[in-house]
């Protein structure tokens, strides 16, 4: 309903009459309610504020409702569908009062693909030991990442819950989103975070490897709005993740995806594989993240940006984690945590590495090797050379072509502000940099998630748009990344022997 802003937004006063009988409607609706209703001491905690406006709205689509708004923040929306009215609270008044409606969670990868406009389907529901609330079809419902306090989504129930079990091939839709956390009912608000809990997602490592490995093509339905810019995102971004180590959701999906698809065979046992990655890791640890390392980092991250490139050399692909006995770094990063060599922590269905034991009895005694890495440095200085050697016996070399990219306007004055010509034109791996430079020299890293970026006033100069589109208050750098390439201008470079060409697409 959020996806894209309302309209017709003009709010008044609610009378004490109206407030009395929106709050018994409340109650009568939604009666876990009542037990927010508490004496404090002098304090009376009550579910609605004193003061509270309402406003006509209209939904992108053409659905006509009515918002409840406390202190600028949407805390209430009421609608009409399928010729019955429906009364849904935002993330905001469910974050107030997170046990208001049954949770239904789902697994931490997902949650990104409902804010993109998905609805939960049936294989995304990660099932809690203790089994799902009893709900029925059409009742309304909470979406949560399974393990954490507070919901982040609200919408309908599709099927009832007593009708799913674990493990069943049954699919479909569960759940139809209505509203999510930064959506654009949520960005009417204050904008603010879903509160810190400590007890995120601690949950049985074994019991999480299993159920990420259900998340397929079928866990998430994707809108059409999103599905194009899905598929040209990953084309570019996952490019650049695998070459500087930054998150993003495409890891995890090619990750998860790859298990599904036949395996190569491999000159390798499970057994040896098993022990080159553990020694990739550690060669890692010791090289590449050596005291004061940069921590935390993200499981892929470490995994594409410091454990691949550390495999010794002739092991290349035949050394992976799918290959291994643990399947999923996640599984091997809790078994060397086990060991006593790293600290890893849970956050929001992501496994990062907060700490190492440099002082580690396997570490002390490690022998480092050579890596693939090195001998690709090694093997390209060696091409450079015989290449300097042999370019007059050279002239037939293929041609080369490459997309590039020239800043204009507020990108322009970005580059300028790194000390960048905006004369000439930029591939894609100096352009990623150039912004990743950029978002360290002005501190735009979220405190809470170093994953995501808030934008300055130039990066908003450069998200602006004619249309009015709201500016997302934070993204993910792989989001910011390409937002800006998408914004310059495209040329081709095209190299030929001895020369080379700048041509306009």
């Amino acid at each position: 309903m959020f996806k894209k802003p309302a309209t017709n937004v003009k709010s008044w006063l609610l009378s004490n009459s109206d407030r009395r009988k929106l709050r018994e409607e409340l109650v009568k609706r939604f009666p876990e309610l009542a037990t927010y209703e508490i004496k404090q001491g002098e304090q009376n905690i009550s579910i609605l504020p004193d003061r509270i406006n309402r406003a006509n709205i209209t939904t992108y689509n053409d659905l006509h409702g009515m918002l409840y708004i406390e202190e600028k923040n949407p805390t209430w929306f009421r609608f009409d569908k399928d010729k019955r009215e429906i009364l849904v609270p935002s993330v905001y008044t469910l974050w107030r009062f997170p046990n208001m409606l049954p949770k239904i969670p789902t697994f931490g990868p997902v949650i990104s693909k409902l804010k993109g406009g998905a609805n939960l389907m049936i294989p995304g529901i990660a099932f809690p030991p203790e089994g799902l609330p009893d709900v029925g079809e059409g009742e309304i419902v909470s979406v949560t990442i399974r393990g954490y306090t507070y919901p982040l989504a609200v919408g309908i129930m599709c099927v009832p819950t007593n009708t799913l079990k674990p493990g069943s091939v049954k699919k479909g839709i569960a759940v139809q989103i209505i509203h999510i956390h930064q959506d654009h009912l949520w960005s009417m608000g204050d904008k603010s975070q879903p509160p810190e809990d400590e007890e995120v997602i601690k949950i049985d490592s074994v019991t999480q490897d299993q159920e990420l490995e259900e998340i397929t093509d079928d866990t998430i339905e994707e809108s059409s709005e999103t599905s194009d810019l899905h598929a040209k995102t990953k084309t570019n971004v996952q490019a650049y993740d695998e070459e500087h180590g930054i998150e993003g959701s495409y890891e995890e999906e090619s990750e998860i995806k790859n298990n599904e698809i036949e395996k190569p065979s491999s000159k390798y046992t499970t057994a040896e594989v098993d022990n080159l990655l553990q020694a990739s890791f550690y060669q890692a640890l010791l090289e590449k993240l050596t005291p004061p390392g940069t921590l935390p980092l993200t499981s892929s991250q470490l995994y594409s940006a410091y454990v691949l490139p550390s495999r010794p050399v002739g092991t290349d692909n035949d050394v992976e984690v799918k290959k291994s006995s643990y399947k999923k770094i996640t599984k091997f990063l809790k078994a060397m945590e086990k060991k006593g060599v790293i600290k890893v922590k849970e956050q929001r269905g992501d496994t990062l590495l907060v700490g190492v034991k440099w002082d580690h009895e396997e570490l002390k005694l490690f022998k480092k090797h050579k890596t693939i890495e090195k001998a690709s440095t090694s093997a390209a200085k060696s091409q450079i050379q015989n290449d300097d050697i042999s370019s007059d016996s050279n002239n037939m070399d293929q041609i080369k072509i490459i997309e590039v990219y020239m800043p204009k306007g507020a990108i322009g004055e970005l580059f300028q502000m790194q000390e960048k010509r905006i004369d000439k034109v930029y591939e894609y791996k100096e352009i990623s940099k150039i912004i990743l430079d950029y978002v360290i020299s002005h501190d735009l890293a979220d405190k809470k998630n170093r994953r995501f970026v808030i934008p300055d006033e130039q990066l908003c100069k450069i998200f602006e748009s004619k249309k009015g589109e709201p500016i997302p208050d934070k993204m993910t750098r792989n989001d910011l990344i390409y937002h800006v390439q998408s914004r310059m201008e495209e040329y081709h470079s095209i190299t030929l022997p001895g020369d080379k060409y700048r041509l306009k697409l």
